[in-house]
C-alpha cells in the first residue's frame, strides 16, 4: 500500500479504507474507544479520532493531514464508492449512508442553515431531513437510485462536462504571478462558497453542516480536539463543531461558474467533481526551456516526457528571443539558443498533436502551467489550437522548474479534496473576506480625528515670534555696562570708583566686562583689579588677574628678554648658515677635481671628456673641432720638421 504523496505510482489498494469507510465502526473498535485507546492506540489513532471529533468525513486518515496548514487533503481516490454530503446528495446522485464521521450514528441531518443558510435568490434542490428515521431512509434509497439507476449520473457527468465547454479560458498562465490570480465576486453574494488559500493555491470552499454525533459512530477518544484543549485551557465548555470546510482547486471551476457565483451551478460541479474516483487529466508545464507533462487516470501516470533545451542566457538571464526583440546579438552562444528555441518547439508540438494526440483527447481537462509569451509553444494560437480550449485550465498555484516530479505533485494537488474544521476554515477564507463599509458615524470620528491631526500639526509648526533684546528696556542693564560697551575708559573708571558693581548682570546675564569691546577696555579693568583687589569679588566679575607697576616692568622686562634671545638665535641661525654654505662649496669643488683627475681629457683642449670621445690614431677628443684642430697642428709639426726648422 504504497502512499502516492511519496512520490508512489502504483495503485493504492483501496479495499480496505472503502470497508472501514462503508460500514459502520466494529464493535471492537468501539470497545477500544470506550476504554479511551488502550494499549492498542497510537498517534495515528488519535489523529483519526481528533478528525472525526471535528465532523470530518471518516476517511480522511494521518497521513492525510497537512500539518503547516492544519487540513487533510484527500484524494478522490481515497474516498468511498458512494461518499457524498447530504446538502449534495440530490445533485450528485443521492448522498452516502455516512456523510461524515458524526453520522455514523444515524443522527437527524442539520438544517442548512446550520452551514450558513443560501444566498437570496439562489435556487437549492438538495433539503434536509426532518427526523432521524426519515434521513436514514432517504440516504438508503438514494444509494439504491444510484445503483440501480445509472443514467442519473451519466446526465450529472454530461451536465459537468456541458459546463466545462462553456469555459473560455483558453489562455493559461500569463505569468508567474497570474497563476495565483482569480475573477468574479464569489465570497461577496454567497454564504455557503467562499474562496479560500491553502498552501499557495486557491480553492473553493463549502461549507457544510455536521450532523450531530450519537450512537457508536460518536468519537470517544480521550485525546482532545485543538478546540477542546483551548476552551479547557480558557475555562469555557467546549462545544461540538456545527460545519467543516469541503474545498477543491478552483481550477476544476470553469470561470463562467466562478463569475456566475451561483451556490446551484457550483454545486453541480461539485458534485461531479466528488464523484470522480479516477480522474483523467493531464498537467503540463513550460518555463525556462524545460518541458514536463503527464497524462494521469486516476493514481497512474499514463504518458509522461520530460524535455530540456539550452534557451535562457546563462549570465545575463532571460530568453534569447527576448534579447533578439530589442537586437540581433551574433555570437556562438545566440545561435545555440535559437537552435535550442527552434526545436523546443518542434518537439513540444510534435507531442501534443501527434504522440500524446490519444491521451490529450481523452483527457478531461488539461492544467498547464505557463507564461504568456511561451503560451503558444505549449497550447498553440487561436487559429490552430493544439488541445481544445475549453479543455485548458491554469494552475491556481506556482510551480518550480518543470520536471515529472513538479508535475506529478501539481496533479496530486489538483485531484485532491481539503477537508477543514470549522475554526480552520475561518483562517483559510480571512483574506478574502469582503471589507465591511465604515459607517457615518465611523467616518465622522475619523474625519474629526484628521482634523484634529490637523491642527496639532500647524500648531507645533507655527513660528513663535522672537522677542526682540533692548538695553534701554531691561531694568538690570546698568550705567557700568553702557559704559563698557561704549569704550568709555573715563566713566568706567569713574564709576568703578563711585561703587558701581562689576559683577551685576543685565537681563542676558552679562557681566559689564564681558562687553568690553577692545583690550584697552579689558586693560582697565585689570589695573582697577590690581590697585583695588579687595573690594570687588573679580573672580564673580570675570575680570583676570589684575595689572600693577610691578607686573608692567616685568612684563617690559620680559618682552626685552624674549627679544634679546630671538636677536642671539636670528644671529647664530645666520653663522650656522654661512658656515654650512662654505661647507658645501667646498664640498663640491673637491668633487669636481675629483671627478676631472677621474676623468679622460682632451689631447686639444685639455677638458675632461664627459660623454664618448672621439678617437684618431692614439688620440681622444671632446668634440669633432678639437679632432680637427689638433689633426692641423700635428700636420704643422710634421712640415716644419721636414724643412728642418722647429714647431
Amino acid at each position: 500500500n504504497s502512499d502516492f504523496r511519496r512520490g508512489g505510482l502504483l495503485p493504492i489498494a483501496r479495499l480496505t479504507d472503502a470497508v472501514m469507510a462503508e460500514e459502520p465502526p466494529t464493535s471492537s473498535r468501539a470497545a477500544a474507544a470506550g476504554r479511551g485507546g488502550g494499549r492498542g492506540r497510537n498517534a495515528a489513532g488519535a489523529a483519526s479520532d481528533a478528525a472525526i471529533a471535528a465532523g470530518l468525513p471518516i476517511f480522511c486518515r494521518p497521513r492525510h493531514l497537512q500539518k503547516g496548514s492544519n487540513v487533510y487533503s484527500v484524494p478522490l481516490w481515497d474516498f468511498t464508492a458512494r461518499w457524498m454530503p447530504k446538502e449534495l446528495g440530490a445533485l450528485g446522485g443521492g448522498g452516502s449512508r455516512f456523510s461524515s464521521a458524526a453520522a455514523t450514528g444515524g443522527g437527524a441531518a442539520p438544517a442548512v442553515a446550520a452551514a450558513g443558510g443560501y444566498p437570496e435568490g439562489s435556487t437549492q434542490t438538495a433539503k434536509p431531513a426532518e427526523d432521524n428515521g426519515k434521513s436514514e431512509e432517504k440516504s438508503n434509497k438514494g444509494s439504491e437510485k444510484s445503483d440501480s439507476e445509472p443514467d442519473n449520473e451519466n446526465e450529472d457527468e454530461e451536465t459537468a462536462k456541458k459546463a466545462d465547454a462553456d469555459d473560455d479560458d483558453d489562455k493559461g498562465s500569463e505569468s508567474d504571478q497570474s497563476e495565483v490570480a482569480w475573477e468574479g465576486p464569489l465570497g461577496h453574494e454567497s454564504r455557503v462558497w467562499s474562496r479560500a488559500s491553502c498552501d499557495g493555491g486557491l480553492l473553493l470552499l463549502r461549507r457544510l453542516a455536521v450532523a450531530p454525533a450519537t450512537g457508536v459512530g460518536a468519537s470517544t477518544s480521550s485525546t482532545p480536539t485543538p478546540n477542546e484543549q483551548e476552551a479547557e485551557n480558557s475555562g469555557a465548555t467546549p462545544s461540538a463543531p456545527s460545519t467543516y470546510g469541503l474545498g477543491v482547486c478552483s481550477a476544476l471551476f470553469s470561470r463562467a461558474e466562478q463569475q456566475e457565483g451561483s451556490d446551484t451551478s457550483l454545486d453541480k460541479r461539485l458534485a461531479a467533481v466528488l464523484k470522480m474516483r479516477e480522474p483523467h487529466w493531464a498537467v503540463c508545464a513550460l518555463r525556462s526551456g524545460h518541458f514536463a507533462g503527464a497524462v494521469f487516470k486516476g493514481q497512474e501516470a499514463v504518458v509522461h516526457k520530460a524535455i530540456h533545451r539550452y534557451t535562457i542566457r546563462a549570465k545575463s538571464g532571460g530568453s534569447q528571443a527576448a534579447a533578439d526583440s530589442g537586437k540581433k546579438i551574433k555570437s556562438a552562444g545566440s545561435n545555440l539558443r535559437r537552435y535550442g528555441e527552434t526545436r523546443l518547439k518542434e518537439e513540444v508540438r510534435e507531442l501534443m498533436t501527434d504522440k500524446w494526440a490519444k491521451e490529450l483527447a481523452s483527457c478531461e481537462l488539461i492544467f498547464v502551467s505557463v507564461s504568456k509569451r511561451m503560451q503558444s509553444t505549449l497550447l498553440g494560437t487561436e487559429r490552430e489550437p493544439f488541445v481544445p480550449s475549453s479543455k485548458v485550465r491554469k494552475l491556481p498555484f506556482m510551480l518550480g522548474r518543470p520536471t515529472f516530479e513538479v508535475v506529478r505533485e501539481a496533479y496530486l494537488r489538483v485531484a485532491s479534496v481539503t477537508f477543514a474544521e470549522e475554526k480552520t476554515v475561518e483562517a483559510l477564507t480571512a483574506r478574502f473576506k469582503p471589507v465591511q463599509e465604515p459607517t457615518q458615524e465611523e467616518l465622522e470620528e475619523k474625519a474629526r480625528q484628521k482634523e484634529e491631526k490637523a491642527k496639532q500639526k500647524a500648531a507645533a509648526q507655527e513660528v513663535k515670534p522672537v522677542k526682540v533684546y533692548k538695553e534701554e528696556e531691561d531694568e538690570l542693564y546698568t550705567p557700568l555696562h553702557a559704559a563698557t560697551a561704549a569704550g568709555d575708559e573715563a566713566q568706567l573708571l569713574e564709576l568703578l570708583e563711585d561703587g558701581a558693581d562689576p559683577t551685576a548682570r543685565d537681563g542676558k546675564g552679562r557681566v559689564p566686562f564681558f562687553l568690553a569691546p577692545n583690550q584697552k577696555i579689558r586693560d582697565a579693568y585689570r589695573r582697577f583689579r590690581g590697585s583695588n583687589e579687595e573690594l570687588f569679588d573679580w573672580a564673580a566679575a570675570c575680570v583676570p588677574d589684575g595689572i600693577t607697576d610691578e607686573t608692567e616692568a616685568q612684563k617690559k622686562e620680559k618682552e626685552r628678554e624674549k627679544a634679546k634671545r630671538k636677536k642671539q638665535r636670528q644671529k647664530a641661525a645666520k653663522a650656522e648658515a654661512k658656515e654650512e654654505a662654505a661647507e658645501k662649496a667646498k664640498h663640491e669643488e673637491e668633487e669636481r677635481k675629483m671627478l676631472e683627475a677621474a676623468q679622460i681629457k682632451c689631447d686639444n683642449c685639455s677638458k675632461p671628456i664627459v660623454s664618448k670621445p672621439f678617437s684618431r690614431l692614439e688620440f681622444q677628443y671632446c668634440t669633432p673641432e678639437c679632432v680637427a684642430a689638433h689633426k692641423r697642428q700635428l700636420q704643422a709639426e710634421a712640415a716644419m720638421k721636414r724643412f728642418g726648422g722647429s714647431a
